[in-house]
């Protein structure tokens, strides 16, 4: 089915050389017989060894069109063997050098290949945009072409093809199958055009089996979009013409496996489990004999929904399990953070259904180890390469990437070993001993960088032992029908299932939150609120025996104040508890290993001049100069002297950072957000989470208290990664840090109160006692009563009527409003 629509590409030249079979033909029949034999990883070396050897020709040549031609050619078989292979990195790396000289070369050929290599590569990424664009690019080039141009009959249904897949994608289902009907009638008639017009190369066995599978491809593709739109049997017609053409034509298929995978899935819908099941096996034998990556991944979880369905979960268990680890082997060798994280929001479900499942089972500690394993990876995902990770950690990568290319090339080996087979096990033992040499020679070093190469989220036993007694730790999993919880102490283990799936939470949590901000309404928060409390907390109540809470979000569940749910007593959460939250279970080895003695030395930076004064915050001011009362040593800078550039210089050197600052955070580039500081020297102001991960911090505690400091992307996987990770791995334990906007009077009311306490109680419980004084209205008038907040009115104030019918509305800073937005993320000591 994939890897169909790839043999479109790199088979059009023959029309321009006539009857001879030019080299680059012979060469991409040499790739389709790799695939059929199971040697693509053996083909993807020599395919760039081509390519390297064609670039380097044509830059030494005074006639270099024919060698980038060539190269185009090699790189884009390269980048096909690769996605073949699950080995995304080195696919988008050769299909974008394959479109680079394309277009230095301007031959519409050429730029039609590297296209057709790319989009499929983005597409697996999940990286739409770019694919969508290419495919413009490439109709954009064909209507320039003339009417009756060999290449442009071949490369219009060709690219009406993608267009029909992209429909599909949108769920643009009539309209796929249209653009896909379009494509499978133009390779008919260009099939037999040429066989007419140019005998001898409409009868090249070459030429004809190249096009041939194109056009299985296209058949495969209609078949799809037939069957998502609902048409089954029509798309069963479509698998069953692509079945009798490879009989009829004798025609080793390298698109086999995808055929299997689409016939299983008609049977899938059609409940034909049996039948099903056939076809997802015969898949599997396939993708495994011949080292496709995706098919693998796709088969074996199928086979598992497919136990799950019949009542065999148990079964389905190690299926899922065979399928996560193809998805992490192939996500582990993309260097790109954006690849890594759209990568894994394609595939998480497998591990929701895992979970599933084994709860179902009554393996309810493993399902907890799973829920680890899938929220731990978005970090491991995002961060990447691009990070600044100081002269210990940025060499390793490549390393790492080099060892488990080499595991995964002998495992792609070992089902067709025969009698060497021993070798080949005892290879891959020693490739294996030699990637866990080189994990504990990482962890020596650093064991958080070893967090960020390997998948080593903590066991339900492990988290346990970091547990401190008297602390009940809560962990989430949103599902689409139903939400999983574990609470956990240091000596047992409750779970909890709680039926309300992803979809409502999400309208629950954003009713929430659009309450929290209508200031005159609060019994519509109340509302939110208790119900939130009903489904999430109540059922919990009598499993949890500690006197305090650490909440571990999930998905949505990463925009709720959970301290701030109110019980049918009508008490919040946090009247009950102090409360902190962990984005994982798993962060709990490193933010004890950072906790560090308290320090009275403070930096705290405040109303930074950002050249615009609609960005004035002056309270943010006050709120900076509070904290040198309460601590003396401290060293405030205010305006223009709070600068990125004295934030990077000396932070080192205090205990707490305190940044009364706007924040600018970017969902699609979480590496950009950043803390807004003056600017100053060689510093543009912004200091970005990808800086703060280079920083080398002693800090015990950063305080972030502008607007939505603690939010970040929040990806399918579940990681937010904002400024609270980047400060976390930066060196600090704890951060506090907001959910949403701010009101600048009431935080430095808060904020004023928690220093206060910080001197005699806990990090938790010092920001505990300062929201539970605004809760109880015991905050300083002078602060609180001083302006107007959001349009409301002065806070106790009664603010004019905008019209009669209007009552009047009196506010205070027990609102959640005021006080609900900060949390306590990392150590709560």
């Amino acid at each position: 089915m994939k890897s169909a629509v790839l043999l479109v590409s790199f088979s059009l030249s023959l029309l321009v050389t006539g009857c001879s079979v030019p080299k680059y033909q012979t060469t991409f029949s040499s790739y389709r017989q790799a695939i059929v034999r199971g040697e693509l990883k053996e083909a993807l070396a020599s395919y760039e060894a081509q390519a390297r050897e064609a670039d380097k020709n044509a830059q030494g040549s005074f006639f270099p069109r024919q060698y980038w031609r060539e190269a185009v050619e090699a790189y884009g078989l390269a980048g096909n063997a690769a996605r073949q292979t699950g080995q995304l990195q080195k696919a988008i790396t050769y299909g974008e050098k394959a479109l680079e000289i394309a277009e230095k070369s301007k031959d519409p050929d050429s730029l039609f290949r590297a296209i057709d290599t790319l989009v499929p590569i983005y597409r697996q990424v999940r990286n739409f945009d770019k694919a969508r664009e290419l495919i413009e690019k490439g109709v954009a080039i064909v209507k320039g072409l003339p009417p009756n141009d060999y290449p442009r009959a071949f490369w219009e249904g060709a690219l009406y093809g993608q267009l029909g897949n992209e429909m599909v994608r949108r769920r643009e289902y009539e309209k796929a199958i249209d653009f896909l009907s379009l494509s499978v009638y133009l390779q008919q008639r260009y099939l037999a055009s040429v066989f007419w017009q140019n005998y001898s190369v409409g009868r090249n066995p070459v030429w004809l089996n190249e096009h041939r599978a194109a056009l299985l491809g296209r058949l495969n593709g209609l078949g799809n979009a037939y069957r998502r739109a609902g048409r089954l049997e029509e798309s069963a017609e479509q698998y069953q013409r692509v079945s009798d053409y490879i009989k009829e034509w004798g025609l080793k298929y390298s698109g086999e496996a995808g055929l299997y995978e689409s016939m299983g899935e008609v049977y899938f819908e059609q409940k034909n489990f049996p039948h099903a099941l056939e076809n997802f096996q015969k898949a599997l034998a396939l993708g495994e004999s011949r080292q496709m990556a995706g098919e693998v991944r796709w088969a074996t979880s199928r086979i598992g929904d497919i136990l799950r369905q019949t009542g065999k979960p148990a079964e389905a268990v190690p299926y899922y399990q065979k399928a996560i680890q193809q998805i992490e082997s192939t996500r582990a060798l993309l260097e790109s953070e954006e690849y890594r994280q759209s990568y894994f929001e394609g595939e998480v479900n497998v591990y929701a259904r895992m979970i599933q499942d084994l709860v179902v089972a009554g393996r309810t500690e493993e399902a907890f180890n799973y829920s680890e394993r899938a929220r731990s990876r978005a970090f491991l995902d995002v961060l990447g390469t691009k990070v600044q990770l100081g002269n210990v950690k940025s060499g390793l990568v490549h390393e790492e990437m080099a060892l488990q290319e080499r595991i995964a090339g002998l495992k792609a080996k070992m089902p067709n070993a025969d009698e060497h087979s021993g070798d080949l096990r005892r290879e891959l033992r020693e490739a294996e001993r030699a990637y866990d040499s080189f994990l504990a020679k990482v962890r020596k070093q650093n064991k958080e960088q070893a967090s960020l190469m390997a998948v080593e989220p903590l066991t339900l036993k492990e988290v346990q032992e970091l547990l401190p007694p008297g602390t009940t730790l809560v962990e989430y999993f949103v599902g689409q029908v139903s939400t999983r919880v574990w609470i956990i102490e240091k000596e047992k283990m409750e779970y909890v299932g709680i039926h309300l799936g992803k979809r409502d939470l999400a309208k629950r949590v954003k009713a929430l939150r659009d309450s929290i901000f209508a200031l005159g309404e609060k019994e519509k928060f109340d509302e939110s609120s208790t119900f939130l409390y009903q489904q999430l907390i109540e059922p919990l109540v009598s499993q949890i025996k500690g006197k305090e809470l650490i909440i571990v979000p999930h998905d949505v569940l990463h925009y709720l104040p959970f301290h701030a749910l109110m019980g049918p007593d009508g008490r919040y959460l946090i009247e009950k508890y102090p409360i902190y939250y962990l984005s994982s279970a798993s962060l709990l080895q490193f933010v004890q290993e950072k906790r560090k003695a308290g320090g009275e030395k403070v930096l705290a930076f405040g109303n930074p001049d950002l050249g615009d004064p609609e960005k004035n915050l002056e309270y943010a001011e006050l709120e900076a100069e509070e904290v040198k009362d309460v601590y003396p040593e401290s060293a405030v800078y205010v305006k223009k002297e709070a600068s990125e550039e004295k934030s990077k210089s000396l932070s080192p050197s205090y205990d707490v950072l305190h940044f009364a600052t706007h924040a600018q955070l970017n969902e699609d580039d979480p590496l950009s957000s950043a803390v807004l500081l003056a600017k100053g020297g060689k510093e543009d102001g912004r200091l970005e989470v990808r800086e703060i991960f280079g920083m080398d911090l002693k800090a015990n505690l950063v305080v972030l208290s502008g607007c939505d400091t603690a939010l970040g992307k929040l990806s399918t996987g579940d990681e937010l990664v904002g400024l609270t990770r980047a400060f976390i791995y930066a060196g600090t334990p704890s951060v506090v840090a907001s959910l949403w906007g701010v009101d600048d009077s009431s935080t430095a009311q808060l904020m004023a109160s928690f220093y206060r306490n910080l001197k005699t109680m806990s990090k938790v419980e010092a920001l505990r006692q300062a929201q539970l004084e605004l809760i109880r209205g015991e905050g300083r008038s002078d602060l609180l009563a001083s302006r107007g907040v959001g349009g409301i009115g002065k806070l106790g104030e009664n603010p004019k009527s905008e019209s009669p019918s209007q009552n009047p509305i009196s506010i205070s800073s027990s609102h959640p409003y005021f006080w609900a937005p900060f949390i306590l993320v990392g150590d709560g000591k």
